[in-house]
């Protein structure tokens, strides 16, 4: 059994730990959501005749997700279900944040019973061996089931807004928009902007104007933001994505507009013998 489980005074159900049986398992899937651009779904599913799918049944355990955003202390736990597949897999919709900054996940299964004493059988609650016998003090809000830590993490072109710009007689230009964390408003020449309407996402041609308009973004941001960009709260976790990544950032001498762009959003280029 793995030392970790000595860290809680009761059973955890999670990867790396051994306090349940092998047929024990708490999955977590994220559910393709085509309604609502701004939640995310998960389907919480928990395998094995075990001790929390007791408690589910009973309604003394529920499914919660809880939702972090570092860098504004902002934390809610989400408790809705949207749809009930049986007493022990359920769909969650989570609403995501406005921003576009990185925000993190937390799914587990948290006892809402009574405060009480339980002793524990490992035979008839799915345990391992180790807890058998053992009493153990239950409290309201104890985590009984954890998924690992999930990102939720914005591209460069997830910050780029496209508009349509009467003034604008050729192509387009790009401005750096500081107002609520900050973003890339690209200026479009009435006709071009019609016709990009037209392309669809996938479109090729539409990616590598999109490339463009984030590689003149890029450079403005260098130009105006390099000293202080505290103001523009969005780009952070791009930032900290290039840093990771040993790639020079705004901030920095030698910055590549051009090439952070393809890094975030890279051309498809089709040879006609790929078509053939």
């Amino acid at each position: 059994m793995n030392n970790l489980t000595n860290s809680h005074s009761f059973p955890v159900l999670e990867k790396g730990k051994f306090d349940y049986k092998d047929d024990s398992i708490y999955e977590i899937e994220q559910i393709k959501n085509d309604s609502k651009s701004n939640y995310i779904i998960f389907e919480h599913h928990l395998k094995g005749d075990n001790l929390i799918s007791q408690f589910l049944r009973s309604n003394e355990a529920k499914f919660v997700t809880t939702v972090v955003q570092k860098s504004t202390m902002y934390r809610e736990t989400i408790d809705s279900i949207l749809e009930s597949k049986s007493p022990v897999k359920i769909w969650q919709e989570v609403p995501l944040k406005t921003t576009l900054e990185t925000q993190n996940f937390l799914s587990s299964i948290v006892y809402i019973g009574e405060n009480k004493k339980i002793t524990l059988n490992s035979e008839t609650m799915g345990l391992d061996d180790f807890w058998d016998g053992i009493t153990i003090e239950l409290k309201k809000g104890a985590i009984l089931a954890r998924d690992d830590w999930r990102e939720l993490e914005s591209t460069a072109s997830d910050l780029l807004t496209i508009r349509r710009d009467d003034t604008i007689k050729y192509g387009f230009d790009v401005d750096v928009i500081s107002e609520e964390g900050g973003r890339f408003m690209a200026n479009v020449q009435p006709e071009l902007y019609d016709k990009i309407k037209q392309l669809s996402r996938d479109n090729s041609h539409l990616r590598s104007l999109v490339i463009h308009m984030l590689c003149i973004g890029f450079m403005n941001l260098a130009k105006d933001f390099k000293e202080d960009d505290s103001e523009l709260t969005n780009f952070k976790g791009i930032k900290s994505d290039l840093e990771n990544k040993g790639i020079k950032t705004w901030s920095e001498d030698d910055f590549n507009a051009n090439q952070v762009a393809c890094y975030f959003l890279r051309h498809n280029i089709k040879l006609e013998e790929e078509n053939e």
